[in-house]
């Protein structure tokens, strides 16, 4: 049985498609099968930043209406064991009894399933995942933001259900002078447990033009600790300043 992480966010804008694809690239990278699904139906972005657009003809909608799952998977350039499930191009085309069985199905056909949610609260499909669902709200260091993922995180928190917090496009002088006095500071306004801290990232926010994520480099440990931490691995937070 595979790991179950639902990327979620506040608002928008917060690099949380990129950050599940980093994720996901990762993941590969430490020799898991791994499965990406798209789940911002109508708006719809990951198959751009995997460069799978072109010949995109099946998607989740298909494989919940009872497609074979493997005719809607898309292998993507990043990496051989890495699958995409792009999102419905139109909305209200998922169905939440058919998800909570299609989430079943593929948690027991990958090491890794990472489900990207669009921005906002959607609790019912929340609900609909397995259990063990680890949920990951991205934020970036801005008060708005940091607020937004603090409504999240209640609403996580009010249905049961385990949410830990990714803090994106961090830098130092910025997030900790002008804006929080120190990383707790963070914290204590988004009322959820720091799961990880991912620098400010020049490849990131190219990823749907270059379609590529370096093996070395901050962006790469960052996600490294990230993912480890989800493996169940005590890794300490860098001093801030190297992050």
């Amino acid at each position: 049985m595979g790991k179950i992480i639902a990327v979620t966010s506040g608002k928008g804008g917060v690099g949380k498609s990129s950050i599940s694809v980093a994720l996901a690239v990762g993941f590969c990278r430490m020799g898991k099968k791994v499965l990406l699904v798209d789940m911002d139906e109508g708006l719809r972005c990951l198959d751009l930043l995997l460069k799978v657009d072109t010949s995109t003809v099946y998607d989740l909608a298909d494989a919940l209406a009872g497609n074979d799952i493997e005719d809607v998977l898309y292998t993507t350039p990043l990496e051989e064991n890495l699958k995409l499930i792009p999102a419905p191009a139109g909305v209200g085309m998922i169905e939440v009894i058919a998800f909570a069985d299609f989430a079943e199905k593929v948690k027991d056909m990958f090491d890794t399933v990472i489900f990207d949610f669009p921005a906002g609260i959607n609790i019912p499909l929340y609900n609909a995942l397995p259990k063990e669902t680890m949920f990951l709200t991205v934020a970036v260091p801005d008060p708005v933001s940091i607020r937004d993922a603090c409504a999240v995180g209640t609403s996580l928190a009010q249905n049961n259900l385990t949410a830990r917090l990714v803090i994106n496009r961090f830098v130092y002088k910025q997030s900790c002078k002008y804006k929080f006095k120190n990383i707790d500071g963070i914290i204590d306004s988004a009322s959820i447990r720091l799961l990880g801290i991912v620098p400010e990232s020049t490849e990131l926010a190219m990823l749907s033009i270059k379609h590529s994520l370096r093996k070395r480099g901050k962006t790469a440990r960052a996600i490294e600790r990230i993912n480890r931490r989800i493996e169940g691995e005590h890794i300490l937070l860098p001093k801030l300043k190297k992050i």
